[in-house]
């Protein structure tokens, strides 16, 4: 039995528990003593939960590929013949990405229950200090605050670095929590490109060399996320496919205004192309895009500090967040900064298969919400 630890590669004879009444399967046996097996049919590899976790905490803080973690312990074992140790580099990447939906399932309460499964977004945390009916607001919110103190406040944005190439043979994709964090589930989503019409406005904010690059399924993602508190929101990122078409970036709004409740008065959207974008929203949103959007919710459209010295002048009397009641002093940029450690996994997440890149990045956006929490 080969066993990977945090302290190299070794292999082992076992002897499997032959007693009276003992387990059968030898995957159970393995678990008993804290070790992942690569297999439940026949194991002959296993894990350490002990290398598991430091691999996905090497992932997180790090941002270390799979492959170099690998190689790192390959060192470990014998630094002169490395090419002599046995190769689980294919076990690594499979028993990491279950692990990791196993972490995921247990510390946000679906581990050891069986009546439910998470729904959309369930695996995700969000920001404690936005107004959110239902869970720090009271039930006579409406009557005890004003509107502008309860408005949400989002910034939407994308990201081209975060690109994903075809996969070759996408039918042996396997997801374990598509939907459940913070990239929207596939389907409905694919089902929204495909339907909406192809005469969307594009605003130029496309990136031209990704226009091109027919290899690609996705060019970027698009996000939106609490303006003041820097969040992501949950089950509201989405994959480019061309650009960074309006149709995208709708679905990515549409969803965050659903999160938690569509129970809100108004929602600031600070976005960089929001003169435009505002004009349009509920006609592309209700006829072209069939989302379904909140009518009761009042939109406040506003453009981040830095992108608004690039418009022309009127904008800035009609969008500029120094003249929005209830804005307060923040820059709507705060997802600029969110996407600079995203830039060094997306060498990594490039060439991953579709479900294995979009658990990857709920990961990475779970830690970046986790650290804003312990440091608000």
């Amino acid at each position: 039995l080969v066993i990977v630890h945090s302290t190299g590669v070794y292999s082992h004879h076992v002897s499997w528990c032959q007693c009276p009444g003992a387990e059968m399967d030898r995957h159970l046996h393995l678990l008993k003593v804290r070790l992942f097996p690569a297999s439940i049919t026949c194991p002959q590899s296993a894990f350490t939960f002990n290398i598991l976790d430091n691999s996905l905490i090497d992932t997180l803080e790090c941002k270390t590929s799979a492959m170099s973690f690998y190689q790192k312990l390959c060192h470990f074992t014998n630094n002169a013949f490395p090419h002599k140790i046995p190769d689980c580099y294919c076990e690594l990447m499979q028993v990491s990405h279950i692990w990791r939906d196993l972490m995921n399932r247990i510390w946000f309460g679906f581990g050891h229950k069986t009546d439910r499964s998470p729904g959309p977004g369930d695996l995700a945390l969000y920001c404690p200090t936005c107004p959110q009916p239902g869970i720090n607001l009271p039930s006579s919110w409406k009557d005890s605050y004003d509107d502008w103190l309860v408005t949400q406040r989002y910034v939407v944005d994308g990201n081209f670095t975060a690109q994903h190439m075809k996969m070759k043979t996408p039918e042996d994709d396997v997801s374990l929590a598509d939907g459940k964090g913070y990239m929207v589930t596939e389907g409905p989503y694919e089902t929204h490109i495909t339907e909406s019409k192809s005469s969307c406005s594009n605003h130029c904010a496309v990136n031209a060399a990704n226009v091109q690059r027919s290899n690609l399924r996705a060019t970027g993602v698009g996000a939106t996320a609490c303006a003041r508190h820097g969040y992501f929101v949950p089950h509201a990122i989405v994959d480019f496919q061309k650009g960074k078409w309006q149709m995208n970036m709708d679905y990515s709004i549409c969803n965050a205004l659903k999160y938690p409740s569509e129970d809100i008065s108004s929602a600031l959207i600070i976005y960089d192309v929001a003169c435009q974008w505002s004009i349009h929203f509920y006609e592309w949103a209700d006829q072209s895009y069939h989302l379904s959007v909140p009518q009761s919710i009042k939109i406040l459209p506003a453009i981040g500090k830095f992108h608004l010295s690039a418009h022309k002048l009127p904008c800035f009397a009609r969008f500029s967040l120094n003249f929005i009641t209830g804005a307060g002093h923040v820059d709507g940029e705060i997802l600029e900064t969110l996407w600079a450690p995203f830039n060094k996994i997306s060498p990594t997440t490039r060439s991953m298969t579709l479900s294995h890149r979009k658990e990857v990045l709920d990961d990475h956006m779970r830690d970046s919400n986790w650290r804003e929490l312990i440091g608000i």
